[in-house]
């Protein structure tokens, strides 16, 4: 059974008259104006995320930093431009001795294919990367646009309470004047409106300093974003969140899911590879190359001392780069550290995050259990019981101590409701962060 705060504030708001209605209009009118400096559009949570991966600027940068790595693939396989070779003698030189026009190119033995498996790696990683990016801004705009809902429903809660303890103050006024209750009721009353007073300020403060946030992970700036709800409710497909009771999933799934998809545990991977090639292309530099040589060899009439000279082409080949002198032991070791680096690192990591899934994983299942336990168990005489109170206070069965003790009761467990809704919100929005994966594909882990 659901129990929403819409439920308890429409509760409430049987119990008053339709000019405390139009006072708790004022009171969200007033509120509205005196936060919106600026602009502000309505905005839902899935068009809230798509709308941060189109603009935020970190994402961005990651998304150039995967264009610039497809050229560094098409740089790594280049091939070697030539060189233009002439030889001109002078004077008494030229005389028996040719000129020469000619091309040197050097070929190079087994490297391109390895320089080009190392870009295509770190191309991979930085994929990889941009996509981590992305499922982590994804889990910052849930997370912001959720606790925007849960102050603003607070918020209005909390107003509600306020008219209402407004109407009971005056009401003891009155009942002290006709001498049907003592002063101490009156004070009592008194100090509960003065609480409702501050509480609803300080209600107020929060909702703006939670809107401030979401617009900051928006990256928002000529205008504010606010959410499309009111009220933070049960509407777990609105705010891509699984039903609470319609659990299809165990952990052994969560944490296969999670090892197999998670974007830095396969760039971690992809770095073992990386280093491979890296140490490839370290040895490849002991492989000599070769260099040809071609051209043409002529000689202008009259400069020929025997005139018996004939023009014509000429060809060489050498090998060059022979690793004779130095052959890249420093390199070859450092390359080969650098493997054992990132299988360290891929270790630890993979340890690391099967560590967060787990506190991910009893997070989301203490917060679904507390959820469900509000509404099975908690909540469901509350209302009746401020209803009942408020009724018997009317007729005098009860005194104002006894309901502000009942109407206590009643707000810390609609605000503990609200606080659990938004508990296991957040929560399963951290179970798919780390996990990498996305509400619209759940069938992919259950």
């Amino acid at each position: 059974m659901y129990y929403l705060l819409d439920g308890a504030f429409s509760l409430i708001i049987e119990l008053m008259n339709k000019n405390l209605i139009f006072l708790i209009l004022f009171l969200f009118l007033n509120f509205t104006s005196s936060f919106a400096i600026q602009e502000v559009k309505k905005i839902g949570l899935e068009d809230a995320i798509n709308t941060a991966l189109a603009t935020n600027p970190q994402v961005k940068m990651a998304k150039l930093d995967v264009e610039a790595s497809k050229n560094d693939i098409k740089a790594a396989n280049q091939l070697k431009n030539p060189s233009l070779e002439t030889f001109q003698n002078i004077g008494s030189t030229a005389g028996g001795n040719p000129q020469q026009v000619g091309v040197d190119y050097v070929i190079e033995i087994l490297k391109r294919g390895k320089r080009k498996s190392y870009a295509q790696s770190k191309s991979i990683i930085a994929s990889d990367n941009q996509k981590f990016q992305e499922y982590n801004l994804i889990c910052e705009v849930k997370s912001s646009y959720i606790n925007l809902l849960l102050k603003k429903s607070n918020l209005r809660f909390i107003a509600a309470q306020m008219t209402l303890a407004h109407e009971i103050y005056d009401d003891s006024i009155k009942k002290y004047d006709n001498s049907e209750i003592p002063k101490t009721e009156v004070i009592q009353s008194q100090i509960a409106y003065n609480r409702a007073i501050m509480y609803y300020k300080i209600a107020r403060s929060e909702v703006i300093k939670a809107q401030n946030a979401f617009n900051a992970v928006m990256n928002a700036r000529d205008f504010d974003y606010d959410t499309n709800e009111d009220v933070l409710d049960n509407n777990y497909e609105i705010l891509l969140t699984a039903d609470p009771h319609k659990q299809n999933f165990t952990f052994e799934k969560i944490k296969e899911y999670t090892l197999a998809n998670r974007k830095d545990l396969l760039a971690a991977k992809e770095k073992i590879q990386n280093a491979q090639d890296k140490l490839k292309i370290v040895k490849s530099q002991l492989i000599p190359d070769l260099e040809l040589t071609g051209g043409y060899g002529y000689q202008t009439k009259g400069i020929s001392d025997s005139g018996a000279f004939k023009s014509g082409a000429y060809a060489g080949v050498s090998i060059v780069n022979i690793p004779l002198v130095y052959r890249y032991q420093p390199e070859i070791k450092n390359a080969q550290i650098d493997i054992e680096k990132a299988n360290l690192n891929y270790t630890d990591l993979e340890t690391d995050i099967i560590r967060n899934i787990t506190d991910a994983w009893e997070k989301y299942t203490i917060a679904r259990e507390n959820l469900n336990f509000y509404d099975n168990e908690l909540l469901l005489n509350s209302q009746e019981l401020l209803r009942e109170s408020l009724n018997n206070l009317s007729k005098k069965e009860i005194t104002l101590t006894d309901f502000l003790v009942s109407k206590k009761m009643f707000i810390e467990l609609e605000l503990g409701y609200k606080q659990a809704l938004y508990e296991y919100y957040i929560s399963f929005a951290e179970l798919l962060k780390e996990m990498n994966a996305d509400y619209k594909n759940l069938d992919e882990f259950i």
